[in-house]
């Protein structure tokens, strides 16, 4: 039974970090387009935008964006939209990701963390 739980634990946490890739993808696109069209407040192009268009916490966003949430569905749609995409262009890019996309973002919020606990022990 444990063997399970484990391969299930391993599985959600492919999918949460699926879904941060994919959100991080779109959110460089929706950036790209302000830079290109200009500014348009309803195009999300930050956590804080986002999270005023989708009308949720933008810590809300920022924990799904860092994989360390698992969004409800809902969520995911409000997100997508309130950057100006489709549910359609999100799972492109969902279905496009491979183990190793998985394994790059492992290791750099591996990094990330790291290097926050050596700016914190040198302070």
């Amino acid at each position: 039974m444990k063997l399970i739980a484990d391969v299930k634990s391993l599985q959600e946490e492919n999918i949460k970090i699926k879904i941060a890739i994919s959100l991080r993808i779109l959110l460089k696109k929706s950036k790209w387009n302000t830079q290109i069209r200009g500014k348009d407040d309803s195009i999300g192009d930050s956590h804080n935008t986002i999270a005023l268009n989708a009308y949720i916490r933008k810590a809300t966003v920022t924990k799904i964006f860092n994989a360390n949430s698992n969004p409800k569905s809902t969520t995911l749609i409000l997100i997508i939209e309130a950057m100006g995409f489709k549910w359609s262009d999100f799972s492109k890019i969902y279905d496009s990701l491979e183990k190793s996309d998985i394994e790059d973002f492992k290791k750099a919020k591996s990094s990330e963390r790291e290097n926050t606990v050596q700016n914190s022990l040198s302070r």
